[in-house]
């Protein structure tokens, strides 16, 4: 199979491709001008010419995209907080994943208050689907052994949740605690 081609690097050109890219991926804008980084220094590579030149292209793109609302870093950040947390991800890893992604500190913050319009405590709850997603709920009735418990206790604060929390979990002793602890980190005390 033949080896593609790529187009000349113009305005044009990386328009459309960051448009595709917008339209498989939702992206911080730190992803999107990675991107459009990579696709030109690959393409100046192959024509022999120097990348710098065409890097303005990729301020004059972010600029419109910012202006007409393809690329909202407070609003990744908001969604992608909501999403991590639902996966059962700490606030400690959140902040990880997202400042790798390039979001900065200021709209870290902001997704992470956003959090508390939907739970009112979004780190137990993290918490809770993290230990049902690891199968750390078994509630039977045998005796918990010492080194279980301190294994369990060694995973959760390895996924950056605190003692207080792993250990109000893996003391649950039934289905019922289970879902008080649940509807509790999502409602509060009602």
């Amino acid at each position: 199979m033949k080896k593609k081609t790529p187009k000349k690097i113009t305005l044009d050109n990386l328009e459309k491709s960051a448009m595709k890219y917008l339209g498989k991926y939702f992206v911080s804008e730190y992803q999107l001008v990675s991107m459009l980084k990579r696709k030109i220094i690959k393409t100046c590579f192959f024509y022999k010419v120097k990348p710098e030149k065409n890097f303005e292209f990729i301020k004059l793109i972010t600029t419109k995209f910012k202006r007409i609302g393809l690329i909202d870093d407070k609003k990744f950040s908001e969604n992608k907080t909501l999403t991590y947390m639902e996966r059962g991800y700490s606030k400690k890893k959140i902040i990880f994943n997202l400042k790798t992604k390039g979001v900065s500190d200021e709209n870290i913050g902001e997704g992470i208050n956003n959090l508390k319009t939907t739970y009112v405590n979004s780190e137990l709850a993290a918490a809770l689907i993290y230990a049902k997603k690891k199968k750390f709920l078994t509630f039977k009735k045998k005796e918990k052994k010492f080194n279980e418990i301190k294994k369990k206790l060694l995973q959760m604060s390895q996924a950056g949740f605190s003692y207080d929390i792993a250990k109000k979990i893996i003391n649950l002793n039934d289905e019922k605690e289970f879902l008080d602890l649940e509807k509790f980190a999502k409602f509060g005390d009602n």
